[in-house]
């Protein structure tokens, strides 16, 4: 008697798994392809272009890039800072595009030694906050034919996924032939003191809540491969748009004299920023690959900030007939300037131009920024991006080897505080951790 309601509880929790987990997951899959076969445009299902997409804005050289991974790290040598940025955001829905990301972070930056640098850090020792929140908008796909749904391209990759659909229905009902042998092999003896029917039951939903989730990211990741590797497709194009603000914890300090005649002062520097950008991106299977970002921003600067105050050692201070000794420690730290400091507000725009050839890890970056009110800079940049791909053939890391050029309209007028504009830098910036949907 034992023996047989033990037979029928498992036959019964077997054919309702079965019918409620098996079927369901399924036909949730055949539902997503049919959504995206029909649809004119459609390459892949919304998850897999979120991978897709992941992989294809990999260039990633600052906090505020955008990045479909979890957990990503940054770093700039000329200012010296490192940054440690994570991703929140909860799955919503079968099959959804990302839409929104918040992403909160710590930014940590390094002094650096003057004798051996060419440039004031301008934000010297630093910690602060990081926060961006971005929305994304609308992926658009289209093929080497007008008419979407008669391009060889679409119907390439409608056979393709079919293909993957099939090859998944008899992978699942594989595992869970398996599964079904090895949970007939559970007896009492293997949960002591344990209900078998409730231990049977635990393991069963263990086993689907398993098996859904890595079927959905392996059907996800597939299609995103396949269409990486075929390049069926004519374009692919979106858009993202960021507001970031970095908020200091603990920010520089330090003395300004007005003149060699003036005691020096205490200055707190609180460099707030906020900023607004948008970027384009275009994913051409025979151009290439291009971003074009255009940023407005807001920084709470001071006169050290935008390099209006003349920095001076001890020695120079007392052959230049200094009256303030009581700070000499501070002039031995070189953490002395003179001029007249002043907070304000710097309004600035900027743009930035990314191109990599198809098929190509090394690409070409152009920026410029323009700044605005009490010192009005004019930078750009020009830099070699190499993303570095792992084995898994995905972004591992970026490589951005740049040259600066500072102040290229010569507004600086202090003698000594920028002794080259002309820098040469590398950021860096890696992944973890690549979001699922």
């Amino acid at each position: 008697m034992r023996y047989l309601l033990l037979t029928v509880s498992f036959y019964f929790i077997d054919t309702s798994a079965k019918t409620q987990h098996t079927d369901s997951l399924i036909a949730e899959i055949k539902t997503i392809n049919k959504t995206v076969t029909d649809k004119a445009g459609g390459a892949i299902s919304n998850r897999a272009m979120n991978i897709f997409l992941a992989d294809k804005t990999s260039y990633l050289s600052e906090s505020t890039d955008l990045s479909f991974y979890t957990n990503y790290v940054t770093l700039n040598s000329s200012l010296g800072k490192v940054t440690i940025n994570h991703n929140f955001q909860k799955a919503s829905g079968t099959d959804e595009p990302i839409k929104k990301l918040l992403s909160v972070g710590v930014s940590v930056t390094l002094p650096g030694s003057f004798s051996t640098s060419f440039l004031d850090n301008r934000f010297d020792d630093g910690l602060g906050i990081l926060v961006s929140y971005k929305w994304l908008g609308k992926v658009s796909t289209r093929f080497e034919n007008a008419v979407q749904n008669n391009s060889g391209q679409k119907k390439a990759m409608d056979a393709l996924r079919a293909g993957m659909v099939h090859s998944f229905e008899r992978e699942v009902n594989k595992k869970l032939a398996d599964f079904k042998m090895a949970l007939a092999a559970v007896d009492s003896t293997d949960v002591p003191g344990q209900d078998i029917i409730k231990a049977r039951e635990l393991m069963q939903q263990d086993f689907y809540s398993a098996l859904k989730e890595a079927s959905e990211e392996q059907f996800a990741s597939l299609q995103a491969a396949t269409l990486t590797k075929t390049n069926n497709f004519k374009l692919i194009s979106t858009g993202w748009t960021s507001i970031n603000a970095y908020i200091p914890l603990l920010s520089a300090d330090y003395f300004v004299a007005a003149s060699l005649n003036t005691p020096f002062q205490h200055r707190h520097s609180y460099p707030l920023q906020l900023m607004l950008s948008h970027t384009r991106l275009w994913e051409s299977a025979k151009a290439g690959r291009i971003f074009i970002t255009l940023e407005a921003g807001l920084l709470l600067n001071n006169s050290k900030l935008s390099y209006g105050l003349n920095r001076i050692t001890l020695a120079e201070y007392n052959s230049l007939g200094g009256t303030d000794l009581l700070h000499a420690a501070a002039l031995k730290n070189n953490n002395a300037y003179i001029g007249n400091y002043e907070t304000y507000l710097t309004p600035s725009i900027q743009g930035r131009f990314v191109y990599f050839p198809t098929n190509s890890h090394i690409g070409i970056s152009f920026l410029i920024q323009q700044s605005f009110g009490t010192h009005q800079l004019l930078n750009s940049k020009i830099s070699i991006p190499v993303v570095l791909i792992n084995s898994k053939k995905t972004p591992a890391a970026n490589f951005d080897f740049y040259v600066l050029l500072v102040d290229m309209s010569n507004k600086i007028k202090s003698s000594n505080t920028l002794a080259n504009k002309t820098i040469v830098g590398l950021s860096v910036g890696i992944p973890f951790s690549r979001l699922m949907f």
